[in-house]
C-alpha cells in the first residue's frame, strides 16, 4: 500500500507540474494587453524590453492553447494554423520592435508597436 501511495503521489506531482507551465488563454491574452500598453506608454528603453518579453512569453505560452472557437479542431486544421500563424505574426512583430528599444529608438519602437494592435484586432476578429 505504501508504494501505490508513493507511486499516486508522484504522478499527481509530475502532472501538476506539467500543467503549471501552460497558463490559460485568457491569462496570456491579459499578459499581452497589459504589457502592450506599458510599451505604448513607457518612456524607458529598459522598461519597454521588459515588457516585450513578456509578451513573447505570453505570445509562446498562448500556442499551447486553442481558443473556444477553435475547440475541438484538429491540430493540423486551417483554423490551428491560421490561429499559430497569427501568433507568430506578432512574435516577429516583437522582435522588431524590441530591436529598436534595444538600439533606444524608441520613437520609432512605439511607431511599430502600433503594429501589434493592429495584430491583435485581426485576430480577436477571426479567433475570438
Amino acid at each position: 500500500m505504501h508504494k501505490s501511495l508513493k507511486t499516486a503521489l508522484s504522478a499527481a506531482l509530475l502532472l501538476s507540474c506539467a500543467t503549471a507551465y501552460a497558463l490559460p488563454l485568457e491569462q496570456d491574452m491579459d499578459i499581452l494587453g497589459t504589457e502592450l500598453a506599458t510599451v505604448q506608454s513607457t518612456g524607458s528603453a529598459k522598461e519597454m524590453q521588459q515588457a516585450l518579453q513578456k509578451m513573447h512569453d505570453a505570445a509562446e505560452d498562448a500556442k499551447k492553447s486553442t481558443p473556444y472557437k477553435l475547440q475541438g479542431q484538429a491540430a493540423d486544421s486551417e483554423g490551428i494554423k491560421e490561429y499559430h500563424a497569427g501568433l507568430d505574426q506578432l512574435i516577429a512583430q516583437i522582435a522588431v520592435v524590441d530591436k529598436l528599444a534595444a538600439a533606444n529608438k524608441l520613437p520609432e519602437a512605439k511607431a511599430e508597436a502600433k503594429k501589434l494592435s493592429d495584430i491583435r484586432n485581426q485576430n480577436h476578429k477571426k479567433f475570438r
